[in-house]
């Protein structure tokens, strides 16, 4: 047992309490060897193509935003091989600075990792947080490093007992067995003027799809503008969430959770600063739109102060960041605070995409999973996923793993060196 800010946490209970009796996952690293990728087109696409205030060799900012982006999609993989034999694929939600991952992985990681035995991926997790935790390292590219570890060691453990990850993670959840479907929203309207992104949801409409996200520029006034052209251009698409990308200041914070709220919202993410723990709580009591948030967080030990007293509505925990593992521990904890999850899905290709789908269908159905479109595209030139979009979702398939096959020859042509 552990006691976090008054919560007490059994860890040995949450996420894992049944994976051992079920299949077998021990395992011992034998190597580990990565990979930091760019593909070609940046995260944003077409949207705000004309409105960069800073432009460098690989980075730019957006007016308005104080988050720095990609000129490219790029990305890193970890591939695992254990002892015996069985190869796994990883990947964390490292946008910027994915070289960092791959030194922390090969050059920290393996020399603490490789040779030792572990009964379960939570026990490698525990062991490396508790080798940096004296030095700070509660955040940040380590925790990244760790998550993108865990991905692999999941699928390693799937392809050796021949089931989905899901299967093999289904017990550490609420539900009884994996959710066969997954409905998604496609999160970012990315095109360069209203018309166009009318047209682009009517398309995306057209395939099944049931919900959006948009994203606000800094501007409360025009967000609001732009939501309700869209409910107007897009009038049969049955959910809009919004994200704010933590823009919203002052007398703003309080009008755009009313004002979203009065405009039907599923939920307004990232309203806020995410350090800024006193002001969620004080939003969670106002009236309008749900809260969600989540994607900042990388470990279990950060969330009990967001659950008591409440200060969100939805839990957005990135797969990439928190890893599946911790990202299991995560969600019942939510769960207990009555807070259902959805995860966030960020920047990567098929490896993090499949991750973040086999989490969320262990999720309770509550809400619509988040789908970066134009990455799940980018991915078919590197990698062979059985995850398919088709009328408006996925369906679980039955490939073992997490049911993507990286091609090792083509993924040279994409590798950056140096």
């Amino acid at each position: 047992m552990e006691q976090i800010c008054g919560l007490v946490i059994d860890r040995r209970s949450r996420g894992d309490k049944t994976f051992l009796a079920q299949y077998d996952t021990s395992f011992e690293i034998e190597s580990l060897e990565t990979f930091h990728l760019a593909l070609e087109g940046a995260y944003w696409e077409d949207y705000r193509r004309d409105e960069v205030v800073s432009e460098m060799e690989r980075f730019e900012f957006k007016a308005g935003w104080p988050t720095v982006y990609a000129l490219s999609t790029e990305t890193a993989l970890v591939k695992v091989k254990l002892r015996d034999g069985t190869i796994g694929w990883g990947e964390a939600n490292v946008p910027i600075g994915p070289e960092v991952f791959c030194l922390v992985l090969e050059n920290l990681v393996q020399p603490m990792a490789k040779g030792r035995e572990f009964g379960h991926p939570r026990d490698l997790n525990e062991f490396l947080y508790l080798a940096q935790r004296g030095r700070g390292y509660f955040s940040g590219f380590w925790q990244d490093a760790l998550a993108g570890l865990d991905i692999a060691i999941w699928d390693a453990l799937g392809r050796r007992a021949g089931v989905p990850v899901a299967e093999m993670i289904v017990s550490g959840s609420s539900l009884d067995a994996p959710r066969a479907e997954i409905p998604v929203y496609l999160s970012g309207i990315r095109r360069a003027t209203l018309p166009e992104r009318v047209d682009h949801a009517n398309n995306w409409l057209d395939t099944g799809l049931r919900g959006a996200k948009i994203f606000l520029t800094g501007d409360l006034d025009s967000g609001l503008t732009e939501l309700e052209a869209l409910q107007k251009g897009v009038p049969n698409m049955g959910q809009w969430m919004v994200d704010t990308l933590w823009t919203l200041e002052g007398d703003d914070v309080a009008r755009g959770k009313r004002d979203f709220g009065e405009l039907g919202v599923r939920f307004l993410e990232c309203p806020i600063n995410p350090e800024d723990l006193e002001g969620h709580r004080e939003l969670a009591g106002m009236p309008g739109a749900p809260i969600a948030i989540g994607e900042h967080f990388r470990t279990s030990r950060q969330l009990p102060e967001w659950l008591s007293p409440r200060s969100f509505d939805v839990y957005q925990p990135d797969i990439g960041r928190t890893g599946i593992t911790d990202g299991l521990t995560q969600m019942a904890m939510a769960r207990d605070a009555g807070i259902p999850t959805t995860p966030h899905m960020g920047n990567g290709v098929a490896v993090f995409q499949a991750a973040t789908l086999h989490f969320s269908a262990v999720c309770e159905p509550t809400h619509l999973q988040e789908l970066q479109a134009g990455h799940y595209e980018k991915t078919q030139a590197i990698t062979d996923s059985a995850w398919v979009y088709k009328d408006g979702g996925f369906v679980l398939p039955d490939r073992p793993g997490l049911g993507v096959e990286v091609d090792e020859d083509a993924l040279q042509g994409f590798i950056v060196k140096g």
